[in-house]
C-alpha cells in the first residue's frame, strides 16, 4: 500500500482546514477522510522498512518530502524519515529524488527537520550537489543563503 503525492496534498488540507483542534485531533481524521488512515497508523511500525527495503513504503516516503506537507507536527513525521533514509542503501534514482528535495528545502523556511535534511545531504554529498548549493550561496534571500549554508557545510565536511 503506497500514499500518492494527492493523498499527502489532500491529507495536509483536511488538517489545515480542521482548525486549532489537538494533533490527534486532526491527523487521525485528516487521514481517515483521504482514505490512508490505516497507512498512518501503522506508519510507526513501517519506518523501519522505509530504511532496510527498497520498495513501496520508502517510495511513499520519498513522495511525502516531495510534496513536503506543511501541517502541525509535520516537521516530526518529515525528521523520522529523514533519519530513516540517511540510513538505507538507495538506489541511483532515489539518490537523485532526494537531492532534488534537499534543493527545493533551501528555499522554503523549515523547522526542525532542517538538521535531518543536511545530514541526508552529507550521505548524498556529490559535486553537482555541492555545486548547486555554491551558487545558492548568492542569493538575494538572506534565509536561503543561511540555509545553502549549513546544508553546504555538512556535504564538504564528506
Amino acid at each position: 500500500m503506497s500514499i500518492s503525492a494527492k493523498d499527502i496534498t489532500k491529507l495536509e488540507q483536511v488538517m489545515k482546514a480542521e482548525g486549532p483542534a489537538h494533533y490527534r485531533n486532526r491527523y487521525v481524521p485528516g487521514a481517515e477522510h483521504v482514505g490512508i488512515y490505516r497507512i498512518f497508523m501503522i506508519w510507526p511500525d513501517k519506518l523501519k522498512e522505509v530504511e532496510e527495503v527498497d520498495g513501496e513504503w520508502r517510495e511513499s516516503a520519498i513522495t511525502f518530502l516531495e510534496v513536503n506537507p506543511r501541517y502541525f507536527r509535520s516537521g516530526y513525521d518529515k525528521a523520522q524519515l529523514l533519519r530513516r533514509l540517511k540510513r538505507a542503501d538507495l538506489s541511483a534514482k532515489h539518490k537523485q529524488r532526494l537531492r532534488t528535495v534537499l534543493l527545493e528545502v533551501i528555499g522554503k523556511a523549515s523547522g526542525v527537520e532542517f538538521r535531518q535534511y543536511c545530514q541526508l545531504a552529507a550521505k548524498l554529498a556529490s559535486g553537482e550537489l555541492a555545486s548547486a548549493l555554491s551558487k545558492l550561496l548568492k542569493s538575494e534571500d538572506d534565509g536561503v543563503r543561511r540555509r545553502a549554508a549549513w546544508m553546504l557545510e555538512h556535504v564538504e565536511e564528506v
